[in-house]
């Protein structure tokens, strides 16, 4: 590791180690740890929520797949994204809207299909999929961060992600606050390191014109022994995908997104429904700018290497770039950069996870009342044991983690996004058909993806499609077949003053009394 490189690391370790300790002194009652008290400001909830959109999977996988594949990363990828950023308003204005909002999604769940419920087995189902999901995913982004910090630095793989998992317990074990404060610092890291960097790239190119010029006339294969790009192919809105495959990317990444977990309850966090609603739509503006950063890297990657070197794949552009045309200084703070779009994706999930477990299943299945501040101790012991699952299994990732991964973003949309919709904007929406919408949904999506995998399904319709289909479809029929929900299921995302009654089963379902 070169000294400006050091340097940076240093004071990126020191800036954070300040909002760390700030963070930790802000999470003083079970509110603040598992949702921030519902008080977040408009500008830390901008920076909070564009953090959390900015994984390692993103920085260095975004670029590998625009350097592939050309604009077809802009059709599947970036416009779902930003698809699922205009949706989320939409989201925020009722989920938001209550007095007293949820502090978590499986909540949600529990409370607008089942209020009566002791124990509500719709709440640990969900928090069961989020568990899943999202361990998968920090495993990714640990072993991301770890190839990319042993190519950098010089240390060991092992040690690479010894020292990110470290990082991540230090952020995660103050709760949402401390998360939401360090990624105020991620966030302008990630800004700085992406404009530098392609600022440097479009330099060595000769501008954005020479840039779009040059990526024209590239005819060579991506990969050493791959399929040669046809002249212009980088233009391609759908590259070497077929039209289904593509709408299947499209959907995952904006329609299954926009009901990923993580992302509503970020936007939970608002202190009024005015944040909320503001918070994904601001943001937006700083994600075009990080997005255009990441298309300069990817584009501009092919034009000054067109086929990368023997042995190494695509998604390894961003490491190539920082080796091979990139100063000491641009250099360190891309690699800031992107440690810090890992670990604010990273403590996030673990976070979300943990709380799944201590709050969704143990306080909700629990026959006795759990005390607050043995919760928060118990979530923090869980976030332990949940980062290092996910870093003993980052020390050789099975194959299906990977696969894991790569689906979950359809999965959680297949899962949530009937219980989410319907539950918001349809009165009638009830208990069974929560049940069957998010059952039918999660499974009907891993069936076709493997059909669809193996080759026994063939056809024009995505699994991420027929699994929204079913699920949304199952909903409705369950909704027509069985009683509408009862008044104080709907109420508090309907109506500006709830009832008393509501008040109370509200009160007892959330166990605030």
């Amino acid at each position: 590791m070169n000294s400006a490189t050091f340097l940076i690391a240093i004071v990126y370790v020191a800036v954070l180690f300040y909002f760390i300790i700030k963070g930790n002194k802000k999470s003083s009652d079970l509110d603040d740890f598992t949702i921030g008290g519902w008080s977040m400001s408009l500008g830390v909830s901008i920076f909070y929520f564009t953090a959390t959109w900015v994984s390692a999977a993103s920085v260095l996988g975004v670029p590998g797949i625009l350097y592939a594949n050309g604009f077809a990363g802009i059709t599947g990828w970036f416009a779902g994204w930003f698809f699922a950023t205009a949706i989320l308003p939409i989201i925020a204005f009722k989920l938001r809207r209550p007095m007293f909002p949820v502090r978590t999604i499986p909540e949600y769940m529990r409370l607008r299909f089942e209020p009566y419920a002791k124990k509500s087995v719709l709440q640990a189902w969900s928090a069961i999929m989020i568990v899943f999901g999202y361990i998968s995913f920090v495993t990714i982004q640990i072993t991301g961060i770890g190839y990319l910090l042993s190519q950098v630095t010089g240390l060991s793989y092992f040690v690479s992600i010894l020292i990110f998992l470290v990082f991540i317990l230090l952020t995660v074990l103050g709760g949402v606050w401390s998360v939401a404060l360090t990624d105020v610092l991620n966030s302008i890291v990630i800004i700085l390191g992406l404009a530098f960097a392609a600022g440097l790239l479009l330099w060595n190119i000769g501008g954005i014109t020479t840039l779009f010029e040059k990526a024209a006339l590239i005819d060579t294969p991506a990969v050493e022994g791959g399929i040669a790009t046809a002249a212009g192919g980088l233009f391609s809105p759908l590259g070497t995908f077929s039209m289904a495959a593509m709408i299947g990317i499209f959907i995952s990444n904006s329609l299954g997104a926009a009901v990923a977990p993580h992302w509503p309850t970020r936007l939970l966090s608002s202190k009024n429904v005015k944040i909320s609603i503001f918070t994904p739509l601001l943001s937006t503006g700083i994600l075009v700018f990080i997005f255009l950063c990441l298309l300069v890297l990817g584009i501009g990657g092919r034009v000054l290497v067109p086929t990368m070197p023997t042995g190494m794949a695509t998604d390894q552009i961003v490491p190539l770039l920082i080796a091979e045309f990139m100063n000491p200084l641009v250099a360190g703070i891309l690699i800031a950069a992107i440690f810090a779009a890992a670990l604010s994706t990273a403590n996030g999930m673990i976070l979300q996870a943990a709380i799944a477990v201590s709050y969704d299943m143990y306080r909700n299945l629990s026959t006795k009342k759990v005390e607050d501040k043995a919760l928060i101790r118990i979530t923090q012991v869980l976030l332990i044991i949940i980062s290092v699952i996910a870093f003993i299994f980052s020390i050789n990732p099975p194959a299906f983690i990977a696969l894991v991964a790569a689906y979950v973003f359809g999965f959680f949309g297949c899962a949530f996004i009937g219980p989410i919709f319907f539950g918001l904007y349809w009165k009638r929406a009830n208990k069974q058909s929560a049940y069957v919408g998010s059952i039918i949904g999660a499974i009907s999506y891993v069936v076709f993806s493997y059909l669809i995998k193996i080759g026994v399904f063939v056809g024009p319709i995505p699994a991420v499609a027929i699994g929204m289909g079913l699920s949304c479809i199952s909903m409705l029929v369950c909704s027509v077949l069985f009683p509408p929900a009862p008044r104080v299921a709907w109420e508090p995302y309907f109506e500006e003053d709830i009832s008393e009654e509501t008040k109370e089963v509200v009160d007892l379902a959330m166990r605030n009394v």
